[in-house]
């Protein structure tokens, strides 16, 4: 079964590294290690600021759906006990 591969990112964030699903499910059906799975399966890149959609390809050409989401309600209010990402 292939997952989607959708990467939400924050609302001020430019730049993104994330890791292919499709990439990855097709290493362990082969039995690749996971080092040359992550290898593979790696997909880093940059999304202009003012953008809410795109789309970047990993390198065997799977589709990687980048979205930006805000927080939600509950969270517009920075916590002490969430982890705060800079």
């Amino acid at each position: 079964m292939t997952r989607a591969n959708v990467v939400w990112l924050s609302p001020s964030a430019t730049t993104f590294s994330c890791l292919c699903e499709a990439c990855l499910d097709a290493a362990r059906d082969t039995g690749a290690s996971f080092l040359e799975a992550v290898k593979v399966a790696s997909v880093r890149g940059e999304m202009a600021l003012d953008a809410t959609v795109a789309v970047a390809p990993c390198s065997a050409g799977h589709e990687v759906v980048l979205r930006r989401v805000e927080r939600p309600p509950s969270m517009r209010t920075p916590d002490d006990r969430q982890l705060q990402l800079v």
